[in-house]
């Protein structure tokens, strides 16, 4: 068959594998289906193809659970055409997949026969990845019909050959399957620890199907052991993953569990909905015994409603289909439900019979032979299990010598490969030796050089404090000295008229005495005045000069500025009486007071006029025409935040070093006029305020710097 033809079977098998859990949309597809197989096997060459046959046998491995009836047309010729080109492992697949088939139709004669058809082959061609599934189908048709003992000795010998090939599918079908056996046997406790292994495999290979089967049957147990709420929590999941993930088999098995759950919760409207929906789609699906198990639900819940007759009819159907297939437990079920319903009605006579059956089924199921057979396989399986235990032990023993003599000739090859390399070792290390006491001279002269640099940086800022000390003194001396004149001249012109006034009295001018007196008292407010002014501006200065507390307190930064422009300017006056230039000031009313440590924003201030009347200074040394030195200090309130600019109409900053002015130590100052801290250290001030120092600056022109501070 050519590589097209092949491409599409992969997208065949795709799209079965896709298809919807709607059973209508399955027919479609199924129909769809045949006529593409009845196009191709009028053409030439497939016949002989392994690739087709292998296709063929997944999709009808598909449906074989769900459809059987589409399983048999899919498989029609199959096993002949393997037969005839010797192809012996797809031969035995669709025996396999054809007892599959007939296993869910219920015709449990017929699934036997394929199943022994399949199992001779697969020991003959060894085809041992088969074998552990094979054995497990085989016991599961002689779980149907009752024969508990042949049916554990299958499962058993299925898990046995499972285990030794690996296969995780067939394993979870093992242990599902023998707890199925307990359950009938009325062994809860043994049921449940089956069910629960399965879904451990289960979820440790991501097997839905086989999760979805492991909650329907816990739900069962619980069921039985009268925990309905526990069972309904299992089954919801079990119908949860059933419905998502498009499992119409699992869908159904898990509908006719809710409905034996709501019927033991005496819910009956709801139960009897489950069996419904549960006959709806095992009588599409073409599911025997799942018809079966949903017409007995429902019998059951309409004996409870009391309507007998419509029970009677269902019971009878499901016992004829039982019947049919010849499934023991559905049997017993069958029987025991139709008599309950005949008894009810009066007919005591007819149920008699019914009775009976009953009786030889439920007596045949629950024998002490089968509960013999349970124990003694389970004994042998753990007896294999053990000695395969030890088979792998004294593999492992006999691996561990095998390794612990190559590890002692590895480790003389090693000793001598040390040994070797030993000399060369210690050539390296002294090597090192001598290059570690180099590095350990280098480490000491840098941690030296380092100190050094750290007391220089020390006296740096201690210079850069002096010096703006020296600056706040200076101002400090000439602006008190205004008042210190006043308070002179007038002491002075206060002693002459006292003495006046003293010539006056004398004389026995009383009025010219009176008047000097006035003029005396003018005097002393005038001096007193003046006095406050002096005392103001100390008790001012001292404030400002004093080293910072780091506490913030509410500060008029109107009056900070204007006093520290005034003492800037006259600092530098008193240095140079040469020195002249034009003071602006522009305050913002309605500032306020901000929160600031006042000491440390005064510095920062003080420290850009200082820099702003030096630069205007060089500029008006410098001799240019017509050039009026200027400082402005300016306040403004925005809405979060103050701004403080000192502004200068000096030459500017140039532009390849503004980006370095805030680094600690750079100054454009000659050698021995400035620290280069000045700016580093108002820079740190004003962000440990939270706000910003910012610098704008054009050549020739002038600079402005801003200090923006959050409210």
């Amino acid at each position: 068959m050519n590589r097209y033809l092949r491409i599409f079977f992969c997208n065949l098998l795709l799209a079965v594998t896709c298809c919807s859990v709607n059973c209508q949309a399955q027919f479609n597809n199924t129909n769809r289906l045949k006529i593409k197989l009845d196009s191709l096997r009028l053409q030439q060459g497939y016949q002989t193809d392994t690739a087709y046959i292998n296709t063929i046998n997944k999709i009808a491995f598909l449906y074989a659970d769900r459809y059987p009836d589409s399983a048999f047309y899919i498989l029609d010729g199959i096993p002949e055409q393997c037969n005839a080109i010797g192809f012996s492992t797809g031969e035995t697949d669709s025996y396999n997949i054809l007892g599959n088939a007939w296993q869910t139709k219920g015709n449990f004669e017929k699934a036997l026969e394929y199943y022994d058809l399949a199992y001779a082959l697969a020991q003959k061609i060894d085809y041992k990845t088969a074998l552990p599934g094979l054995l497990g189908n085989i016991g599961l048709v002689y779980l149907n019909q009752g024969n508990y003992a042949v049916a554990l000795q299958k499962f058993y010998a299925s898990l046995a050959a499972a285990e030794k090939v690996n296969d995780n599918r067939v394993i979870r079908s093992s242990f599902n399957n023998i707890g199925t056996i307990h359950f009938y046997q009325g062994k809860m406790d043994e049921a449940e620890i089956a069910y629960k292994k399965t879904l451990e495999i289960s979820r440790s290979v991501l097997d839905t199907t086989g999760m979805i089967t492991a909650y329907n049957n816990l739900g069962e147990v619980n069921l039985e052991q009268n925990a309905p709420s526990k069972a309904l929590s299992n089954l919801s999941i079990a119908y949860q993953l059933a419905s998502i993930k498009n499992v119409p088999d699992m869908l159904v098995a898990v509908t006719n569990t809710l409905g034996d759950a709501y019927t033991r919760l005496d819910s009956l409207q709801k139960a009897a909905g489950y069996f419904e929906t549960a006959l709806t789609l095992s009588s599409r699906l073409g599911n025997a015994r799942a018809t079966c198990k949903a017409l007995l639900g429902l019998a059951k819940v309409q004996n409870k409603q009391g309507l007998l007759n419509i029970a009677l009819a269902n019971a009878q159907q499901a016992l004829a289909k039982a019947q049919e297939m010849g499934q023991a437990q559905l049997l017993r079920d069958a029987n025991e439900v139709v008599a309950d319903i005949l008894e009810k009605m009066g007919q005591g006579s007819a149920a008699l019979p019914y009775y009976k059956q009953y009786k030889i089924y439920a007596d045949s199921l629950v024998s002490i032979e089968s509960e013999r057979a349970a124990a003694n396989y389970k004994a042998g399986y753990e007896f294999s299990k053990k000695e395969l235990e030890f088979q792998r032990k004294t593999l492992q023993q006999r691996w561990l010598i095998f390794s612990a003599l190559a590890a002692l000739f590895t480790l003389v090859i090693i000793v001598l490969i040390i040994s070797k390399s030993r000399k060369r070792l210690s050539i390296t290390y002294k090597d090192l030796q001598h290059k570690n006491l180099i590095i350990e001279g280098q480490k000491k002269k840098a941690e030296e050089t380092l100190s050094q640099l750290k007391a220089a940086q020390t006296q740096l800022i201690q210079s850069e404090k002096m010096a703006s000390l020296g600056e706040l003194t200076a101002g400090i001396a000439h602006e008190i000295q205004n008042p210190l004149n006043f308070v002179n001249n007038f002491s002075e012109v206060s002693t002459e008229l006292l003495d006046e006034m003293k010539l006056e009295l004398d004389k026995g001018n009383t009025d010219d005495a009176k008047e000097i007196a006035n003029d005396v008292i003018q005097n002393l407010e005038k001096i007193t005045i003046h006095g406050k002014r002096a005392d103001a501006i100390v008790k001012g200065m001292l404030q400002h000069s004093r080293s910072s507390t780091g506490q913030m307190e509410p500060t008029d930064i109107n009056k900070l500025s204007d006093e520290f422009l005034r003492l800037a300017y006259q600092g530098l006056r008193a240095k140079d009486k040469s020195f002249n230039a034009t003071l602006k000031t522009d305050f913002d009313v309605s500032l306020g007071k901000v929160n600031v440590v006042p000491q440390d924003i005064g510095r920062v201030i003080l420290n850009l006029l200082t820099n702003a009347f030096y630069v205007v200074d060089e500029k008006k040394k410098s001799g240019v025409e017509g050039y009026e030195p200027t400082v402005s200090v300016s306040t403004k309130k925005l809405a979060d935040k103050v701004l403080i600019s000192v502004k200068d109409n000096g030459n500017g900053i140039p532009q390849k070093v503004l980006d370095k002015i805030f680094q600690p130590f750079f100054t454009t100052k000659p050698t021995g006029q400035g620290t280069g801290l000045g700016l580093s250290l108002s820079y740190d001030i004003v962000k440990a305020h939270g706000g910003e120092l910012k610098v704008a600056t054009i050549e020739n022109q002038g600079t402005t710097f801003t200090i923006t501070i959050p409210v």
